[in-house]
């Protein structure tokens, strides 16, 4: 029974691993796409360039940053590749938004981009887990050992 409720199993944390970093990467890519590319329902860079000047005063330099953050930064967690450092940056994008967001209007839509920070944190600290591109890549191999003749 002890096992049931307290133990841990390593093949469950990395396949909560696998859908934290697919589900947080897919809804930062598709709204990285929409940014970027119009995709998704989305209004593409020059528009999206006016409304981050016109709305929140965000200049054209943060505003790409944060765009591709979140475009590439999605991708990266999908796949598992370079997770921590994608992890760390999506983080600091999402902080980012929930503090230019405010408190006055954080549940309406606040609340949105502090789930995405703290669901990138917990993978920056947990890492990609073995379902990854980054476990397969950087996986420790047995060493050969020298022959001699």
């Amino acid at each position: 029974m002890y096992d049931l409720f307290v133990s841990r199993n390593t093949a469950f944390i990395n396949f909560s691993l696998l859908l934290l970093r697919l589900i947080t990467g897919l809804i930062l890519y598709v709204a990285g796409a929409g940014k970027v590319f119009a995709w998704y329902g989305g209004y593409g860079l020059k528009k999206t360039l006016e409304a981050f000047q016109s709305m929140m005063h965000i200049n054209a330099f943060w505003a790409y940053v944060s765009s591709f953050t979140e475009l590439i930064g999605g991708f990266l967690l999908i796949i598992g590749l370079l997770t921590r450092p994608a992890a760390l940056f999506v983080t600091i994008n999402m902080v980012v938004a929930t503090i230019f967001v405010g408190t006055d209007k954080f549940f309406a839509q606040g609340a949105y981009p502090l789930t995405l920070a703290i669901t990138s944190f917990v993978i920056l600290l947990l890492g990609p887990g073995s379902m990854s591109v980054d476990a397969w890549l950087f996986r420790s191999r047995p060493k050969k050992k020298a022959r001699f003749r």
